[in-house]
């Protein structure tokens, strides 16, 4: 999958405003098997994130997060083949964004 492949996928998908973390860390997910397109295309934007995306950390968990228009992307997964992988999102205007990186904290405002 390529950048254009990927912001198509995204402008068709319905995503979910995740509850639980909506006055800490507010964000949207899908769900792999329930979302628009095809498993292919949704492990295509895992591999994605995957390999394109940059290591950052929350609470001390690393994970890889990439960024597309104004809005950060990461995955939760148990392992390769879990079938409850999802896919979140956050806009970066309402999420405060810290990366921890080489132990230099920085803020992405001023990356």
């Amino acid at each position: 999958m390529n950048l254009e492949g990927l912001k198509s996928f995204i402008e068709n998908q319905t995503w979910t405003f995740a509850k639980t973390y909506a006055d800490r860390a507010p964000h949207e997910y899908i769900v792999r098997h329930k979302c628009a397109g095809d498993d292919v295309e949704f492990m295509a934007m895992v591999d994605y994130i995957s390999e394109n995306g940059i290591t950052m950390y929350f609470w001390n968990h690393p994970n890889k997060y990439i960024f597309v228009d104004g809005r950060q992307y990461w995955v939760m997964k148990d392992s390769d083949d879990d079938p409850s992988i999802v896919i979140n999102r956050a806009n970066l205007e309402e999420y405060k964004l810290s990366i921890v990186w080489k132990g230099e904290e920085r803020s992405s405002a001023n990356s």
